[in-house]
């Protein structure tokens, strides 16, 4: 263990620090780019820079080990729901493109990530998904994720919204976005990463654990088919869990939320 952090609120805390201003989402914000100059654009930078840069990033850079993987066969010409647990940075942007090849993946993301002056459009080429903080917005925006699945992207979805980084324990999370999956009819998948001991060096190896698929139960209501889903997928991602081994930071409960 290299470090503690404290926190208070397990479903408010966020250990990212990144420091960006973010900018609300606009009524006139565009989620797909528009026209044959607009699909153009996606390809070249989507499958010609980013998807390379992923599969680099994940398997020589971070040399992340994935497991389990002959879960997605058969459904990778379909457009389907993967959830993950938060606890990188740049692998959690580049995991969904990796396990939804040769499928584009489209990431729900905070305001955050299309904040960033001068890569608004370049994050919206590469399929973020911002969640507007105007309640009036959100039919746009669950239109955006119904267009996504049409079109046969995936769409990956961090249900526990803050970036814990190396946290080894699935943290508790709301049904709400489990909503998306049931409306649609999509299949759902799961990921978890986990941290397993290294012989050498100090940072644990990751191990990306898929499982799935998970359907919706069309002989409950609509709220009672939100709950069961959410359920499963959050008991297979608490199953891989404890399969980590080490802790690079401990997380520990501390009411006066100093998270120092």
């Amino acid at each position: 263990m290299e470090r503690t952090l404290y926190y208070s609120d397990e479903l408010n805390d966020d250990f990212a620090k990144t420091r960006i201003v973010r900018r609300n989402v606009k009524p006139n914000y565009r989620y797909f780019n528009k026209g044959l100059f607009g699909a153009l654009k996606k390809l070249l930078l989507y499958r010609l820079i980013v998807t390379p840069a992923c599969f680099i990033y994940n398997k020589f850079i971070k040399r992340v080990t994935y497991k389990n993987k002959r879960v997605l066969r058969g459904f990778k010409r379909r457009g389907c729901f993967i959830y993950g647990n938060h606890t990188a940075y740049m692998l959690d942007a580049s995991n969904p493109t990796y396990i939804a090849f040769p499928r584009p993946a489209d990431v729900i993301v905070n305001a955050d990530a299309t904040s960033i002056t001068g890569l608004r459009g370049v994050m919206r080429t590469l399929g973020a998904l911002p969640i507007p903080e105007d309640f009036h917005l959100m039919t746009k925006f669950n239109t955006a994720i119904n267009t996504a699945i049409e079109k046969k992207h995936w769409v990956a979805i961090y249900p526990e919204a803050h970036i814990w980084p190396y946290c080894t324990k699935i943290r508790n999370f709301s049904a709400a976005s489990f909503n998306y999956p049931v409306k649609c009819g999509a299949p759902v998948f799961a990921y978890t990463m986990t941290y397993k001991k290294r012989r050498h060096g100090k940072r644990p190896k990751r191990i990306v654990y898929v499982d799935g698929p998970f359907y919706a139960d069309e002989s409950l209501t609509q709220k009672e088919a939100v709950r069961k889903l959410r359920d499963e997928v959050y008991e297979a991602m608490c199953r891989r869990a404890e399969l980590s081994d080490c802790e690079y930071i401990e997380y520990v409960y501390k009411p006066d939320g100093n998270q120092a």
